[in-house]
């Protein structure tokens, strides 16, 4: 029995959003700085295509390829757009679940939705020939087991959901699953081994930061939105002057990365160094605030942008923020545990 798009909707909606190709509007050409990663989901896509006419055979032998992706790096980089937007182009249904349906403070039913979910979409991807589930926030269930802070439910989830993998893989099922996360370091060890692939989605560079700010803006004159000509000149030189400081200050160190030299630029210098640690979608959202000025003044001026992009702030400081609050909330707790199990009991009268 072939499973219908109203079928497949109403079952996986309890876990997630379901997409079929005509749902999805993101497109890769709009994906800018990701190339190499286009091209290793590209390649996993064209065999996932072809998987079918050699899967029966395969699994007769004995050895069949785990088709399991691991997407990790900071929030807004292209993860989850970069996979919609292949599955579009090669015509694979697919499901992204939302962590939050998934663990439920109800002892054994985390385990249960986990492992219904995998289940019905093995179903699904053997009667229709191929599916992709897609598990963003990996890390909200598939954390360190050793983590002395995770409930025993969250532990044993990590196992469960590493068995039905192996199931997956040894029944040769032409189930993709993917996985999301920003907190790679949290993911258990076993689930690292687990996936065959293992993509980094990293910060932009300032070339790539520069072509992500002038397509944006070429998108608003096309909506009749005056863009200052000066901005697209200061970029311009903006970037000739980094690459050249960069390329000098190599010569004196030689293991110089473009990376630590962007690290080291002082924010207040222009657009692509403030923007460090900025994201694709962070550049948008402070297209976006800016934008609000520019149609009150019919115009958008560079000053707008500069504005806009210190409101906004780049993931990275944010993450390190956050970071640094888990740290402390951490060290809170233990220094707590810590307290309550050195505690002297009151002697019996």
């Amino acid at each position: 029995m072939v499973f219908t798009e109203a079928e497949i909707r109403k079952r996986m909606q309890k876990y997630g959003t379901v997409y079929f190709p005509k749902d999805i509007r993101d497109k890769e050409d709009d994906l800018i700085g990701i190339d190499n990663n286009k091209e290793i989901l590209e390649d996993f896509f064209k065999s996932l295509d072809k998987y079918q006419e050699y899967a029966q055979k395969l699994q007769q032998v004995r050895i069949t390829p785990s088709i399991t992706v691991l997407l990790y790096g900071p929030p807004g980089t292209g993860k989850t757009s970069l996979t919609r937007a292949l599955a579009k182009k090669y015509k694979v249904p697919m499901c992204i679940v939302d962590a939050d349906k998934l663990v439920s403070p109800l002892l054994g039913d985390t385990l249960k939705n986990m492992r219904n979910v995998i289940e019905l979409a093995a179903e699904i991807a053997k009667e229709n020939k191929v599916f992709l589930l897609f598990f963003d926030e990996l890390d909200a269930i598939a954390s360190e087991r050793s983590n002395v802070h995770e409930v025993g439910e969250i532990k044993r989830g990590v196992i469960s959901f590493l068995q039905i993998i192996d199931r997956i893989d040894y029944e040769g099922i032409p189930l993709a699953i993917f996985g999301a996360t920003n907190h790679q370091n949290q993911l258990d060890s076993a689930v690292w081994r687990r996936f065959t692939y293992h993509i980094w989605f990293g910060f932009p560079h300032l070339s790539i930061r520069k072509e992500i700010l002038e397509r944006f803006l070429r998108r608003l004159e096309k909506a009749s939105i005056e863009v200052e000509s000066s901005i697209f000149h200061r970029l311009l030189n903006e970037e000739k002057e980094l690459l050249l400081n960069f390329e000098e200050m190599k010569k004196k160190s030689r293991k110089l990365t473009l990376l630590d030299y962007e690290n080291n630029l002082k924010k207040e210098t222009g657009l692509l160094s403030i923007t460090v640690g900025y994201t694709g979608a962070d550049i948008e959202r402070a297209i976006r605030v800016s934008l609000l000025k520019a149609i009150q003044r019919g115009v958008l001026e560079y000053q707008d942008l500069i504005n806009a992009m210190e409101f906004v702030g780049g993931t990275r400081t944010h993450v390190e923020q956050q970071s640094v609050l888990s740290r402390t909330e951490g060290e809170i707790t233990e220094k707590k545990i810590s307290n309550s199990s050195t505690k002297k009991k009151p002697r019996d009268i």
